[in-house]
């Protein structure tokens, strides 16, 4: 290791020396610039000394690192971000009528972008869709009635090689980022990460990678009436394992102090579909689930090649939340573990707070359980259901 530095060292001298004192001049980085974007602006020039009309004109203008600043007004468009950009909303609604997405951040170039305080409304799928990216910051938005395309009979091309097309702000092979503050509500479904490596034209070669390491944390999540309030579902598909975390998996994500009520599934969901799906090492802390259609806390693994391990449930609240039909609870619970063929070998479930539910606790073919004794129940008819 240290012969290998000094030899890497040694080279750099010689480099420096060769190109003479003349070469250690730096060449100064460019400033970061703000841009603006008004309603009354025009879409000329950089955006710098008068504001553009359109958001997607300001980024397109804009360099690496620049900030775009967008003023009270609705913009009728949507943005595609393909470059590390901070764009912040003064009161400012991005109307995505007619369009699949309101905001798409897309690629390894868009790390460390920030998208903060917009209304994200109308997109025919995702009001935010995030794929193949890192260190993002989303945050203090309100994204609403998104999902316009949705349809549960005739089901739009998009939709049809997952089950999970339709949420409000999806993050696909995103890391290490952070969804803070938003408001999600009148979509399909709210906040949802997954891993897909199939699309509509078939496998993605090389996967894009996994979703892990993001932080969910203090969103409002309401009333997206026909599916999940917060969903990390796993959808990597493989006949020979489970998904590798360097190609797949939903992992290691922390979802908490979030508020997810109303909403047509589960309040929060960790889930595995297709055969190698892997959704492990999440942590769901401090939130609060009521009156959802499933339970308030759901773990499902379903599929052969699956790994639904060590996921922690701790310091939830949930009420009046529904059953759970694939575990077949028959029932009201306040959370379930569910697989349908391979043991899912470890959760810790702990200092939850459960009322108003049938079952506060309900398992089905979970190995081993961590932390039962410390959870609260009232007003629940069977505490724990171990199957």
């Amino acid at each position: 290791m240290h012969r290998a530095k000094t030899i890497v060292a040694t080279l750099a001298i010689a480099a420096v020396l060769s190109l003479g004192l003349s070469g250690l001049t730096a060449t100064p980085a460019a400033a970061a610039a703000i841009r603006s974007v008004a309603p009354t602006g025009s879409d000329t020039g950089d955006c710098i000394a008068s504001p553009c009309h359109t958001i997607q004109y300001a980024v397109n203008q804009a360099a690496a690192g620049d900030t775009v600043m967008v003023a009270t007004g609705t913009y009728a468009e949507s943005v595609t971000v393909a470059k590390q950009l901070s764009l912040v909303g003064s009161g400012a609604t991005i109307d995505a009528t007619g369009h699949d997405n309101g905001v798409l951040i897309t690629g390894p170039a868009s790390a460390g972008t920030v998208l903060r305080s917009f209304t994200i409304e109308n997109a025919s799928l995702e009001g935010v869709l995030a794929f193949q990216t890192t260190l993002l910051t989303i945050a203090d938005n309100s994204i609403l009635n998104n999902n316009t395309l949705w349809d549960p009979i005739n089901v739009p091309l998009p939709c049809q090689t997952s089950d999970d097309c339709g949420e409000g702000l999806h993050l696909w092979s995103v890391t290490n980022s952070v969804l803070s503050g938003n408001l999600v509500e009148g979509n399909v479904g709210g906040i949802l990460l997954t891993d897909d490596n199939f699309g509509p034209g078939g496998p993605i070669i090389p996967p894009p990678g996994p979703t892990s390491g993001n932080r969910i944390e203090n969103n409002q999540v309401l009333n997206n009436v026909k599916d999940c309030g917060i969903t990390l579902a796993s959808h990597y598909l493989s006949f020979t394992g489970s998904a590798p975390a360097a190609s797949g998996g939903v992992y290691g994500n922390t979802i908490s102090h979030n508020t997810s009520n109303g909403n047509g599934a589960a309040g929060i969901g960790i889930f595995a579909g297709p055969p190698g799906a892997a959704a492990y090492g999440n942590v769901v802390v401090g939130n609060t689930a009521m009156n959802n259609g499933l339970p308030g806390v759901a773990i499902h693994s379903h599929s052969p090649f699956q790994y639904v391990n060590d996921n922690v449930i701790a310091n939830n609240t949930l009420t009046g939340n529904g059953a759970d039909p694939d575990a077949a609870t028959g029932a009201s619970a306040g959370i379930t573990v569910f697989s349908a063929l391979i043991p899912i070998p470890h959760t810790i479930i702990s200092a939850n707070r459960i009322s108003d539910e049938h079952f506060g606790i309900f398992t089905v073919n979970a190995v081993m359980l961590s932390g039962l004794p410390s959870n609260k129940f009232e007003s629940v008819a069977i505490p724990t259901s171990i199957n």
